[in-house]
């Protein structure tokens, strides 16, 4: 795989880490910043939501799209990281939940 990976981990051992080139949208609002990831046939396959600092979506929601459209190569980029409380943005307060669906 010659692509980056995003990194999403809240904190209960519930983690998922998906090429960046999977995301789909990103959507803020209300203090908390919604990601949607595909699969390469346009199927979507998750969400993780993101937790912010008050009134800090649409931040976040920006330097979130940054991280990702970086350019990096071939890297593991920590987007919200709760049991090492690691984040992209300081903004980020938890990754609140992750959602798969893998279903035929």
């Amino acid at each position: 795989m010659n692509q980056s990976m995003l990194y999403f981990n809240t904190g209960t051992e519930d983690s998922l880490c998906v090429p960046a080139s999977n995301l789909y949208l990103i959507d803020a609002g209300n203090d908390v910043v919604n990601m949607y990831f595909t699969s390469p046939g346009g199927t979507l396959l998750s969400t993780v939501v993101l937790t912010v600092a008050d009134g800090n979506s649409d931040a976040v929601a920006k330097s979130v799209g940054a991280a990702v459209s970086g350019g990096f190569k071939n890297e593991v980029i920590t987007i919200a990281d709760d049991a090492n409380s690691v984040y992209c943005d300081g903004l980020i307060s938890a990754c609140a939940a992750i959602t798969v669906d893998v279903s035929p």
